[in-house]
């Protein structure tokens, strides 16, 4: 049974158009409401280690047919899915709108209900960027409502720059991802970028990993390897350790090197599991470069 035909039976024709209706005012804003796309790349950026370590097929998904439909979170293969609603506004509350039945409580009665027709496990989140509503909407939440829904709190600002800075939480997500251990702030910000870049131009749904490739395409991008295994070839570990004053080292899948302590350093933009890697290290071992000047031109300037 498809999700018209499902919504239709357990709920009727009224509020399918709702829905209806629902979708397409939302599909009209979405990827274009900053507060819900910085939250996405917040909720990608925390789920990377699952996808990455432990290969969890994890489904996500914007302003689809469904009562709670900003974000939605499932892991496909264990009928586990988180359903988000996010409220950039200082007047919230569960009944608003009550009298015609779309009331925000409603729709998290009815999105738990969809789910449990489907034999999926509901976890349903009210997102809202006020810190004092966190407590009020906990307090007033309804008690039918208690067993699979939660309130949480996510910063708004204006740029991604400054979320970062209020939540500590989505800036050591993305230092997970990226390429170099304790990352400067430009570094931090080039991979909450890129990430952002790559879900809002991505479809309504898709998969987490496709989103980190994706971010992971863009130049630069400074995402780590998505291998678990990162190693030089044996022939150009050799010509690089027989360079004078010249050190390196593979973190995260990525080429970092100095030169007299500092006195020249920088990343090589590229992955060691991409084909701008493999050519890179074409070029060391035909030219078989002695000295630094000689290997200097294959290294990309400091960044």
């Amino acid at each position: 049974m498809d999700q018209e035909a499902r919504i239709r039976e357990l709920f009727g024709d009224k509020d399918l158009k709702y829905l209806k209706n629902k979708n397409r005012g939302g599909s009209n804003n979405t990827k274009g409401n900053t507060y819900e796309n910085y939250f996405a790349v917040y909720r990608i950026a925390l789920l990377s280690p699952e996808v990455l370590e432990e290969h969890k097929e994890i489904q996500i998904s914007s302003q689809v047919l469904a009562f709670v439909d900003d974000l939605i979170i499932e892991y496909v293969n264990e009928n586990i899915i988180w359903h988000y609603q996010l409220k950039n506004s200082s007047d919230i509350t569960w009944d608003k709108g009550k009298k015609t039945n779309q009331s925000i409580a409603d729709d998290f009665h009815k999105q738990y209900q969809l789910n449990k027709s489907q034999s999926k496990e509901s976890e349903l989140h009210l997102v809202v960027s006020y810190q004092y509503l966190l407590d009020k909407l906990k307090a007033d939440i309804p008690t039918s409502l208690e067993q699979y829904s939660r309130v949480i709190y996510f910063p708004y600002e204006d740029s991604l720059e400054e979320v970062l800075k209020k939540e500590d939480s989505f800036r050591h997500a993305i230092e997970y991802l990226c390429a170099f251990d304790n990352p400067d702030p430009d570094k931090i910000e080039c991979v909450a970028s890129v990430l952002l870049g790559a879900w809002t131009s991505s479809t309504k749904s898709n998969s987490v990993k496709d989103i980190l490739k994706k971010a992971q395409a863009s130049t630069p991008s400074f995402i780590r390897s998505f291998s678990k295994e990162w190693q030089l070839d044996p022939e150009v570990e050799n010509i690089l350790s027989k360079i004078e004053d010249f050190q390196y080292n593979l973190t995260k899948g990525f080429l970092h090197w100095k030169y007299k302590d500092g006195l020249d350093l920088g990343t090589f933009p590229y992955s060691c599991d991409t084909e701008q890697f493999r050519k890179f290290q074409q070029c060391i071992k035909k030219r078989k470069p002695t000295c630094f000047d000689e290997l200097e031109e294959f290294l990309p300037a400091s960044i």
